[in-house]
Formats: structure tokens, sequence, C-alpha cells
């Protein structure tokens, strides 16, 4: 059932993906979301935890990450 979870999730992610003219928070807001799927994939033993951290970089790099919370 949980891979089901994962499943749904990624199929969220990906039509929720920001339109080109998104603003920097709505796309750095994405790459969070995006950073909590591949870490539930990485908990689940999934090799995806360095996807989830450049995901977590590039959210911070947009101003809105972990650190700009």
């Amino acid at each position: 059932m949980a891979a089901l979870n994962v499943l749904a999730e990624l199929g969220q992610l990906h039509l929720s993906r920001p339109a080109l003219d998104a603003s920097p928070e709505q796309v750095a807001r994405w790459y969070e979301r995006k950073a909590t799927v591949l870490e539930h994939l990485a908990s689940q033993g999934s090799d995806t935890a360095e996807l989830a951290e450049a995901a977590h970089r590039r959210a911070e790099a947009l101003g809105v990450g972990r650190c700009a919370a």
C-alpha cells in the first residue's frame, strides 16, 4: 500500500510542476515538495537521498528553502 501512496505522490508532484511564469517562491516550494517526496522514497530503501538534497539546494538557491523558512 505504501508504494501506491508514493506513486500517487509522484504523480501529483509531476502534475503540479510550476509553469514557466511561476514566481521563484512558487518554484522553490515545488522543489521543497519534491525533496520531501524523494526523502520518503529514500526512507523506503530507494537511492534518492542525493536527489532530495539537490532539490533542497535548488529551493534554497531560489530563496525559499529549509534555511529561509
